[in-house]
């Protein structure tokens, strides 16, 4: 399976509705600040947040390393280090954790889901095919 195929594979599987965060610019900056002072972020719409189906021993090693069985997928509205431009689409690294129900972080990154998106199901070995990653 190639990038573009795995990517659309996601993008056609059914997914169940997750509601994300919709508050003013300044208030999102101020939920970041309070809960990830000084932390990268990227601000996210039409997102997917993947469960990801993989092999026991995977899950232990990512359990080992503090990581969650879940990666994001998404446009970026903003990314404030200026590696994505608005429009384009990103796949993350998996979750360190969640919380104040739209802060995703990663061990690099702080995503901030915007508006509702989707949950879903895919497996680790489409994932790591899709390229475009924050770079964590």
């Amino acid at each position: 399976m190639d990038e573009q195929t795995a990517r659309q594979a996601l993008l056609d599987a059914p997914g169940t509705v997750m509601l994300g965060h919709t508050p003013a610019g300044e208030t999102i900056l101020a939920l970041l600040d309070e809960h990830f002072p000084g932390r990268q972020f990227c601000l996210v719409r039409n997102w997917i947040w993947i469960d990801l189906d993989l092999p026991d021993d995977v899950r232990e090693e990512m359990s080992r390393m503090q990581l969650q069985p879940v990666m994001l997928y998404g446009d970026v509205l903003i990314d404030s280090l200026g590696r994505f431009e608005g429009g384009d689409w990103l796949r993350s690294t998996p979750l360190v954790s969640f919380s104040q129900g739209c802060l995703f972080e990663t061990r690099d990154t702080v995503h901030v889901l915007l508006g509702h998106g989707l949950r879903k199901r895919a497996e680790l070995s489409a994932m790591v095919k899709i390229f475009r990653a924050e770079g964590d």
